[in-house]
């Protein structure tokens, strides 16, 4: 079933985590999209076959989804390294009946640096909880697949691939999104990038104006008012999915406390400034 499956990656880190990260995709896929820093995309032997329209993550995926051309695209990063059989699993997720988009779990190593530990426990420990098939709202966005068709129709007239808004798009009657526990992959490489408090600060602006929006004004002043509680709240419902270890890691509590705070500014400064054009560049 993988045969009808392109893997895209997206290198946020390239070098020695692009290469590591392909050699396990290799063992379990033959149809490979690689988009780098610069935005070029690479087949499976690295040779040049496209460039991404911009250089944030939501157009480099969904340029590389324009040049697939299988039925099937999984999109994973760089930074994780995919489990034996994790092709297959996609594969068959996405062969269900209705089911349009699926993902799976995200382990998180008790060795990573604690502001990439923070990190990947803030974006995918509440994921790590569900242990059974079955229909979601959301997917982990590191590790997700999709029935190509369908995610070209949720993408179009946005900004590319951001991932609640395609998650809002293709959870209509008759389309499922669908958990696959098979589909494993590890957090691998440490990512000070993606861990930095402006960062996190520009993707809740994003996510902030967003939500924010479609509610008026009322859905704007409820915003900037549970703004000023997320911090507590994030870190309380981040640590509840965590292992008991990573409870005990003062440094990972920490920095947990001030990634959700730097979020919680954005989705109040986006609640009320909306989102900036900087801030979707600047997500990659």
């Amino acid at each position: 079933m993988a045969d009808q499956l392109t893997v895209i990656v997206v290198a946020l880190l390239g070098g020695d985590a692009l290469a590591s990260c392909l050699a396990a995709i290799r063992l379990q896929a033959t149809t490979i999209l690689v988009v780098d820093r610069d935005g070029g995309i690479f087949d499976g032997e690295m040779r040049q076959v496209g460039r991404a329209s911009a250089l944030n993550i939501p157009a480099k995926r969904q340029s590389a989804v324009e040049l697939a051309s299988t039925p099937l695209v999984a999109l994973i990063e760089d930074i994780v390294a995919p489990d034996a059989g994790w092709a297959d699993a996609a594969a068959a997720a996405l062969s269900r009946k209705g089911v349009v988009g699926c993902g799976g779990p995200v382990r998180i190593p008790d060795t990573l640096p604690a502001s990439t530990r923070a990190l990947a426990l803030a974006e995918y420990a509440r994921f790590n909880d569900r242990t059974a098939e079955g229909a979601v709202k959301s997917l982990p966005g590191c590790n997700f697949a999709f029935r190509r068709e369908d995610l070209l129709d949720a993408m179009h007239g946005s900004d590319g691939l951001v991932d609640q808004e395609v998650f809002r798009r293709l959870n209509e009657p008759g389309h499922m999104l669908a958990w696959a526990p098979d589909m494993g992959v590890i957090f691998a490489r440490a990512f000070e990038e993606g861990a930095s408090l402006k960062t996190r600060f520009q993707h809740g602006r994003i996510y902030g104006s967003s939500e924010a929006s479609r509610g008026g004004l009322p859905g704007r002043a409820m915003t900037v008012a549970k703004g000023f509680a997320l911090p507590a709240v994030l870190t309380m419902r981040t640590l509840a999915s965590a292992t008991p270890r990573q409870r005990r890691s003062v440094m990972t509590v920490a920095w947990l406390l001030v990634q959700h705070a730097a979020w919680s500014a954005g989705e109040i400064t986006g609640a009320v400034m909306g989102a900036s054009r900087k801030g979707l560049g600047e997500w990659r």
